[in-house]
């Protein structure tokens, strides 16, 4: 085989990362997305997958298709989709996170699965209804860790027993979509406090300790017939002290190929995280990580200086061709399981039952929220002249439609809103996070409502302790109106054991507005509030 021909071969084991909108100017992150022309320079040279982020649903649909002609073979087309189609595109479904469903388990154990085998469903089809084919999803770590600033929400739990049961209920979902699924972060990110976006964490646990706590949901997903497990960068320093899992034949091939008896795809965790790019070249990382035994790269931060590499590796058999042969054997399998679109093409066809699809799918999304809210005391906020709607978010998008539920419906009887962002000014005292400032807030009252969750990259931000010693400040000052947490169900949980039961207080995992409106609809006077929205909304769009 010559040069040429083997690199094509070896460029199809190769994900890079796109966007879903369809300009280069649109782009969200254009120093990890690819520009239109590179992209399509690639694919044509044969890199086999795509992971995307940004965009409309619509516009997706519509890449998709423009993708795949630029490649003219079948490409794996993926996103890390936890949470709903609408976790990553606009106009998707969005669910509440899969610890919300994790909390609803705690009550109800076969209320939790049956939610979970839908969730997968759904978000399977309507996946697949805009192009993508392959579903990074579902997180297996357990999330033992309540400082774990990285996984957090995305886990299905903290014991081993929900995570394992939720899981499999979303993988039967999603396989009933006929979409590809993927565990992840093997062999268990549960235990971190370090997001391995930002650095590389340590996790000190033994094989005997993993077996019985990390790696059961992972068995239990092998034996259901998970088809790609993704291999997390983490250091396993009492299994092989000198590698990340992610580069250690130790992990992939001992433990998960052989030991587990795991034949399907394992992919890389994208290498050009800090916990690998840190240490680690493009071209090294990559081969080092095809020698661990992993088929599928992910995201090197250059990708031709990956591909390049690895063919040498290939070429001057540094690693035998038929290592190679075999992932591309495993990549074929797993596409040809999902390679029939003649049934969905005949779905596309009626729109009529497309739309009826994802009208099921968004009231089934309401529905979930219901279950899992928690309103303590029910008692009604009322509001009195100057009193302050504080909110703290870490995202500006989500303040940034019209409707803001959570902004707009405490306005609508009588809060005035005060919002709290990393860039804007600080409400603490000389920057102590223990007192907020009350000479702004005069006699005011005090609605707090705290938009709080752990994902990539936030790293020390996740921490929001010293809200437990301001809010019983507040209460001490008698300035507290009442509470609520959108999120982070260990901030919700010390500040239920922290404030007196008078105090209104709610929670809700999940951050979107129709969960912002269930809950303040339950605690301020409800009637007022829907009638003054609609009033606002009517205004706002004549004007």
């Amino acid at each position: 085989m010559n040069k040429a021909d083997l690199r094509r071969q070896v460029a199809e084991l190769f994900i890079v990362r796109a966007s879903g909108f369809n300009l280069d100017s649109q782009r969200l992150y254009p120093n990890l997305e690819e520009s239109n022309s590179n992209l399509k320079r690639l694919l044509e040279e044969g890199v086999g997958g795509v992971i995307f982020l940004g965009g409309t649903v619509k516009e997706l649909e519509i890449r998709c298709n423009v993708l795949k002609k630029w490649s003219g073979k079948p490409l794996l087309l993926c996103a890390d989709i936890e949470e709903g189609v609408g976790q990553r595109f606009y106009g998707g479904t969005k669910f509440i996170p899969p610890m919300g469903i994790a909390q609803i388990y705690k009550k109800d154990h076969n209320l939790a699965i049956s939610i979970a085998e839908k969730i997968g469903y759904f978000t399977g089809k309507e996946a697949k209804y805009i192009g993508l084919n392959w579903l990074l999803a579902p997180v297996c770590d357990i999330n033992n860790n309540s400082n774990n600033p990285v996984i957090n929400l995305r886990a299905w739990g903290e014991e081993t027993e929900p995570v394992k049961s939720l899981t499999c209920a979303f993988y039967r979902g999603v396989s009933r979509s006929q979409m590809l699924t993927c565990a992840k972060h093997f062999p268990g990110h549960g235990n971190s406090e370090i997001d391995s976006h930002l650095d590389l964490p340590e996790i000190q646990k033994d094989l005997s300790e993993l077996e019985k706590f990390e790696l059961i949901p992972f068995r239990s997903l092998i034996n259901q017939g998970v088809n790609s497990i993704m291999i997390g960068h983490l250091l396993m320093s009492k299994i092989d002290p000198i590698y990340p899992a992610t580069l250690s034949k130790s992990l992939v091939t001992d433990l998960l190929r052989i030991k587990l008896k795991f034949d399907g795809l394992v992919v890389s965790d994208a290498l050009v995280m800090n916990a690998i790019s840190n240490k680690y070249s493009s071209g090294r990382s990559a081969v080092m990580a095809f020698e661990a035994g992993i088929d599928l790269i992910m995201m090197p931060k250059d990708i031709d200086e990956a591909i390049d590499s690895l063919t040498n590796a290939f070429y001057s058999e540094k690693i035998s061709l038929e290592r190679l042969h075999i992932s591309r054997k495993r990549r074929k399998k797993q596409l040809d399981l999902i390679g029939n679109e003649n049934d969905l093409e005949e779905e596309f066809r009626h729109e009529d039952v497309k739309n009826k699809f994802l009208v099921d799918a968004y009231r089934f999304s309401n529905s979930i929220i219901k279950n899992s809210i928690c309103v303590r005391g029910e008692s009604t906020i009322k509001a009195k002249v100057n009193d302050i709607n504080l909110i703290q978010v870490d995202n500006f998008d989500q303040v940034s439609n019209k409707f803001f539920p959570a902004l707009n419906l405490p306005k609508a009887v009588g809060f005035r809103n005060l919002i709290i962002h990393p860039l804007g000014i600080s409400p603490w005292q000389d920057s102590n996070k223990r007192f907020l400032e009350l000479g702004q807030f005069r006699n005011s009252k005090i609605l707090l409502q705290l938009f709080v969750r752990g994902k990539p990259f936030i790293g020390s931000e996740y921490h929001h302790d010293h809200w437990i010693d301001a809010i019983k400040n507040l209460e001490i000052e008698e300035k507290v109106s009442g509470i609520i947490i959108y999120g982070c169900p260990y901030l919700y949980d010390k500040i239920k054991k922290t404030i007196h039961e008078s105090i209104p207080l709610a929670y809700s995992p999940s951050q979107i507005e129709e969960a912002q409106t269930q809950i303040l609809s339950r605690i301020l006077q409800s009637k007022i509030v829907q009638k003054e929205v609609d009033e606002k909304s009517s205004k706002e769009f004549t004007d």
